[in-house]
């Protein structure tokens, strides 16, 4: 476990498992799945701002009191949600000790597909999309299959097979909940053409936005010009190029202002803006406030 500013970062599954105290470990570091069942009276109530090296697909039902928090997304008062968690995603959860459901945690490499083919299937990961969704009553029983059958695959000993079977429910599971995401849940941009290379930039933007802020950079990463890049965002999406890594930065500033204790000019230099006015500039031309301001206001309340 390390610190992210001040926002915890889990590098591995059993680093969060035993930080909020829940009995479970995994010997495999790839996958693991288990239940809010496994859950105890000394189990963490809440856990307040953190990110997991690793992805998470999770099912709750029986919501009740509890409330999760993803980027900017609040989940409350539903009955049962499926939601879904990457390493570029900053969570938060406060729990009712009578939900139940499960909670799955694989890392991308476990599955043998190309990170790219990844990133552009299961877009329900993607900062820019809805990140989770309510379950139907009459949807209950189908996503619990779905999660019982690899739970029941993981711990199930003497297959010699194990492996490759557990691969293969990992992506019954994965298409399973795009299917279900594709049906409920509109994205937040429609990207008819082009889609691919939209998909690659803004993986691009996640992996080095601290470290690369020109089109031109970008476009190397892609093999293509930096007018053909520039041109075929424009065209796919409506927005500009820079309006996607400006506002994954203004992301991560954001979330250190509501979640850290840095002060804004120790923010600016973990952003690698060369002085603070430099990075006052950037936030009040991206926001119509100071960095300051901003930390005060209602709604970067912690």
């Amino acid at each position: 476990m390390t610190p992210k500013g001040n926002i915890l970062n889990f590098e591995q599954m059993n680093d969060l498992y035993r930080h909020i105290n829940v009995p479970v470990w995994t010997t495999n570091p790839d996958l693991h799945i288990y239940r809010f069942s496994d859950f105890t009276e000394d189990t963490l109530a809440s856990l307040g701002p953190h990110t997991k090296n690793f992805h998470q697909i999770s099912f709750i039902q029986g919501f009740g009191t509890s409330e999760l928090n993803i980027n900017d997304q609040k989940i409350r008062t539903v009955n049962g949600v499926l939601y879904f968690i990457s390493p570029n995603h900053i969570y938060s959860w406060a729990r009712d000790k009578k939900i139940d459901g499960y909670i799955l945690n694989f890392k991308q490499d476990y599955l043998p597909v190309k990170p790219s083919q990844f990133q552009e299937q299961f877009h329900f990961f993607h900062l820019d999309k809805l990140n989770a969704f309510p379950i139907a009553t009459e949807e209950n029983d189908r996503v619990t299959e779905i999660f019982s059958e690899l739970y029941a695959a993981y711990y199930k000993e003497g297959n010699p097979f194990s492996e490759q079977i557990l691969k293969h429910y990992l992506q019954v599971v994965l298409y399973k909940c795009l299917d279900l995401y594709q049906k409920r849940v509109k994205t937040v941009d429609k990207l008819p053409e082009n889609q691919a290379l939209f998909v690659k930039y803004q993986n691009l933007i996640n992996n080095y936005y601290l470290s690369k802020r020109s089109i031109k950079e970008y476009a190397e990463l892609l093999h293509v010009t930096p007018n053909h890049l520039s041109e075929t965002i424009k065209a796919s999406t409506g927005k500009k190029a820079l309006h996607y890594i400006n506002q994954r930065l203004l992301l991560e500033a954001k979330n250190l202002l509501k979640y850290g204790e840095e002060d804004v000019k120790q923010i600016a230099y973990i952003l690698n803006f060369a002085s603070p006015s430099h990075f006052g500039k950037f936030f009040k031309a991206n926001t119509q406030q100071t960095p300051a301001n901003y930390r005060k206001s209602p709604h970067s309340e912690k």
